[in-house]
């Protein structure tokens, strides 16, 4: 399972969406805080409901999403060389009810950020598995900066995932691999624990499980009437004679 991303995880998004059902969706459009929100917004759609939050001392706004409304900006990571996976945003989302779960979801690094992220997840609302590790590309015009639409993870072959009151995701900000320092997103950079890292759209999909209809108690036939009246006549008479 590999994070897929840009016009392919877009297409395989859109098919999936039209199939799927939204469990949980984060789109911030409505979102509107200065730097350190104390609250985060609520899911925009969701089944069960879900919880946005911070993990470690990362601290967040609103900033300009991708099209129209706003992004969750989150701020304030580690300095360089310390604080391997220990900061940045965390959703809780309830899955009961779904399973073959998909995330969608775009992302927006500035230049001194850290171009890798690590994807975990839980089952149990504790303990965090790593479902993957990304790196955002270097922008081509660092004047520029866009947003990666359409990234995509694929959580269907998690059996524990599905059906699930203690399921979680989150992204924090990680080392390059077998290293022990961030590397900036812009390749020709420095890192810097002000960099950014803004989130937007984050779906959770998934397929309802469908209701297993309860079969009624069969109403007897009228024979079957006739006959349970016709036993228990030979049970009265019995026991009468037994009386006797």
């Amino acid at each position: 399972m590999q994070l897929r991303s840009l016009a392919l995880a877009a297409l395989l998004a859109t098919s999936f969406a039209a199939q799927a059902d939204t469990i949980a969706l984060w789109d911030f459009n409505t979102f509107n805080c200065a730097s350190p929100c104390a609250t985060l917004p609520k899911p925009t759609q969701s089944a069960n409901g879900g919880v946005l939050s911070g993990v470690g001392g990362a601290t967040f706004s609103s900033a300009g999403g991708s099209g129209t409304g706003s992004a969750l900006n989150s701020s304030s990571y580690p300095n360089q060389g310390t604080g391997n996976l220990t900061r940045g945003v965390q959703f809780m989302i309830d899955t009961s009810g779904y399973t073959d779960l998909v995330l969608t979801f775009s992302q927006r690094n500035s230049n001194t950020a850290s171009a890798w992220t690590t994807l975990q997840y839980t089952v149990d609302g504790l303990n965090w598995l790593t479902a993957t590790t990304f790196k955002m590309a270097s922008p081509a015009n660092p004047n520029n900066i866009s947003f990666v639409d359409g990234l995509t993870y694929d959580f269907s072959g998690i059996t524990a995932a599905n059906n699930n009151t203690d399921f979680g995701i989150r992204f924090l900000a990680s080392f390059a691999p077998g290293t022990s320092a961030y590397a900036p997103t812009l390749t020709t950079g420095s890192y810097g624990a002000s960099g950014t890292i803004r989130y937007d759209n984050v779906l959770l999909s998934g397929d309802a499980i469908p209701d297993v209809p309860v079969d009624p108690l069969p109403v007897p036939e009228p024979h079957t009437y006739a006959l349970m009246l016709a036993g228990l006549a030979t049970i009265g008479l019995l026991a009468r004679r037994r009386a006797r």
